[in-house]
């Protein structure tokens, strides 16, 4: 798929047909920064080019198989088919101050959080870096911000993720900021420790859960492997090489990592990095057996930490719509375009 070919790979496609370098800028400019989904939209290449690239391959941005109603944040939960079949979950966010995509680096997860619904649909496969960048072009619309928080773990299909950033940072395409950028992970700490060393300009999120290994053991299997000090350590390299703060996403689950003994933890373990921690209200998982919080427990847990940490609530958007933090799933494979997906 040309969508998943960065200029200097194009270039190399054509090489052989005795094309001019400078058409493979043409050719990614029309896909990346004018969201082409045919040749013949590309009017600047000659008529026998344009022949011979959709022979070649199709272009590749993922088609809109279903969409949802609105959520009541004015998020759209968007269900995107690419063209051998596998599909997955995008969500679109509308702020104050632009879009952002919430796009999806795997097609399910294997990854097993004890409280997210997207491991409860099981794993088809990793995608593709223009599989991945595909979701933003597909959306159609300025997107301000890109979030790899939907489906998958991205740490865990690396090479691809990263490419992906590639396409959607490159000056000739989105040119989107690398800061405006996020890569979430549960802690793969190894691939932290290789994302810190890559000079991508990205942020990182890391899905914390518990600062007490065995509550966090419990909740991601993955701290069974990497337990807080690696992780931890893992995070400040991070932030040393970037220069930014890391993010700790740490979704509040009532009566399991609400406490006093969890918020001391957090204090403890927090306090001497540079970062910021993000409290997730649990939102709400048909099968599973988690609630979030009271709000006055919300209220108490922040006062608690506010002293000492920069924290705040994140309240995710998409919830009325099973697209908020945690309930990205495929349940059903949809019928048609622009049909609601129930």
């Amino acid at each position: 798929m040309w969508v998943g070919l960065l200029p200097s790979e194009i270039e190399e496609r054509l090489r052989p047909l005795g094309v001019p370098g400078y058409r493979a800028l043409q050719v990614f400019r029309w896909v990346h920064r004018h969201g082409a989904r045919d040749f013949e939209a590309m009017t600047n290449l000659p008529r026998a080019l344009r022949e011979t690239l959709a022979a070649a391959a199709p272009i590749g941005i993922p088609a809109v198989a279903a969409r949802s109603e609105p959520g009541a944040d004015g998020s759209l939960k968007i269900l995107f088919r690419f063209p051998e079949g596998t599909e997955t979950e995008t969500v679109r966010i509308a702020g104050a101050d632009g879009l952002t995509a919430c796009v999806s680096s795997q097609a399910g997860c294997r990854y097993g959080c004890a409280y997210c619904a997207t491991p409860l649909g099981g794993f088809e496969r990793s995608l593709r870096a223009g599989e991945i960048a595909g979701q933003v072009l597909g959306l159609g619309e300025t997107v301000r911000r890109v979030v790899y928080m939907g489906m998958g773990e991205p740490l865990a299909n690396y090479a691809e993720v990263v490419k992906s950033v590639r396409l959607l940072v490159h000056p000739h395409g989105l040119a989107l900021p690398a800061r405006r950028i996020t890569i979430s992970t549960v802690g793969l700490v190894p691939l932290i420790r290789r994302l810190a060393e890559e000079g991508l300009g990205v942020r990182l999120a890391i899905s914390l859960a518990s600062a007490i290994d065995e509550t966090r053991a419990r909740l991601l299997p993955i701290a069974r492997t990497y337990d807080l000090d690696s992780l931890f350590a893992a995070a400040a390299r991070f932030s040393e090489t970037s220069g930014s703060r890391v993010t700790f996403e740490y979704v509040l689950l009532g009566g399991v990592n609400d406490g006093e003994e969890d918020a001391r933890a957090l204090i403890r373990r927090l306090s001497p990095l540079r970062c910021k921690l993000n409290l997730i209200p649990y939102n709400p998982v048909d099968d599973l057996p988690f609630g979030a919080p009271a709000e006055h427990a919300i209220d108490r847990f922040l006062a608690r930490l506010a002293p000492h940490l920069t924290v705040t609530v994140r309240r995710s958007a998409g919830r009325t719509i099973d697209a908020a933090c945690g309930q990205l799933r495929l349940r059903a494979r949809a019928a048609s375009p622009g049909e609601p997906k129930r």
